[in-house]
């Protein structure tokens, strides 16, 4: 619910000074978690070859029932390439009507993946280019850089993977082409991981997720200029539940973000805004002190913010430089934590 659409009683609303110290403790929070598959436990680059029929999956745009394509996935290995069968589909909404490479989810069988790279693999996102161009191709690279900032700022994040990624036509029709990808986790293994299971109801709101982690997920959102997020309806958020019944919500699909600023990008009417890269505060609606541990927390990792921006390859200097002017803009609007209270979060945030 936006602020001023109905508010909760004065008393609810009214955190006491301990609450902060409380949020305090509970952002340095790290969940009891099992160790992400393999393919996740790096950060280098890596190369595969994703050999299929292109031209039937690259056309195949049913967005209610997207056929699976035979597939295999090759890469290097210690002493030779490693081929997998995989099966892989188009997927997503936007992308997958207006791009000429839609975006995939792969499918792994687990005696095929067993004692892999990509072992305990099971439905991962492929995030692809949207066109066969350099510009493209920079997009990717930024949205790779945003899945690592917020892994950052939370445990509570989907594992991200960077891959080179080679698209080979089995039947020969179509040329080979080369670009950055993004492999992502899957939900349920991200479910499994975390000590969680997934919550698909579509009525939940903002307010009922665990507040430290929804304090610093409406922040984060904000840095990276992202309005295209939200806990009802889960869009672009996956709702996890743990054993303590606590509520979160991990972002994911980041491209309509500021940061981002992918061409085909619109930010939604509501905002009255003209550009994605203007920032608009869509967080959860908090008192000025229950949100300064959340400041402090971003503070004391700009420097690792801007090193993960500096350490994508193939991001092209220009690109990198707008990035880190677009991270210090976020800096100065919140040094001034009372104006930032007062101008960004109080008059936009939800209930």
């Amino acid at each position: 619910m936006i602020r001023g659409a109905g508010r909760p009683p004065r008393r609810a609303r009214m955190l006491t000074a301990t609450l902060a110290a409380v949020a305090a403790a509970a952002l340095a929070a790290r969940p009891v978690a099992a160790q992400e598959a393999p393919l996740f436990r790096s950060d280098s680059v890596v190369a595969v070859t994703l050999r299929t029929d292109i031209r039937a999956l690259f056309r195949d745009r049913d967005t209610a029932n997207a056929a699976w394509h035979q597939a295999t996935l090759t890469y290097a290995g210690p002493d030779s390439a490693i081929a997998v069968p995989v099966r892989v589909r188009t997927r997503g909404i936007y992308r997958r009507a207006n791009c000429d490479v839609p975006p995939l989810r792969l499918r792994f069988d687990e005696k095929d993946v067993r004692s892999t790279l990509l072992d305990q693999l099971r439905r991962p996102k492929l995030v692809t280019h949207c066109r066969d161009r350099d510009d493209a191709e920079q997009l990717v690279l930024k949205e790779y850089a945003i899945y690592r900032v917020w892994r950052l700022i939370s445990p509570y994040g989907f594992a991200a993977r960077l891959v080179r990624v080679t698209y080979e036509d089995s039947a020969g029709r179509v040329r080979p082409m080369t670009r950055y990808g993004i492999v992502t986790e899957d939900p349920e293994r991200l479910a499994q991981r975390l000590g969680a299971t997934i919550l698909t109801r579509a009525d939940v709101r903002i307010g009922r997720i665990n507040r430290p982690f929804t304090s610093l997920l409406g922040v984060f959102q904000y840095l990276i200029g992202n309005t295209d997020w939200a806990v009802p309806m889960r869009h672009n958020v996956e709702l996890l539940r743990t054993a303590d019944s606590t509520l979160y919500a991990v972002p994911y699909d980041f491209d309509w973000s500021g940061m981002v600023d992918a061409p085909y990008a619109r930010p939604a009417a509501l905002l009255r805004t003209r550009f994605v890269t203007e920032r608009v505060f869509r967080g959860v609606c908090q008192l000025q002190d229950e949100l300064v541990p959340t400041l402090e927390r971003f503070e004391a990792l700009r420097d690792s913010i801007t090193a993960v921006f500096r350490s994508v390859p193939g991001l092209e200097p220009r690109l990198l430089a707008r990035a880190l002017r677009y991270i210090d803009e976020f800096y100065a609007a919140i040094a001034d934590r009372a104006r930032f209270w007062r101008r960004e979060v109080e008059p936009r945030c939800m209930w």
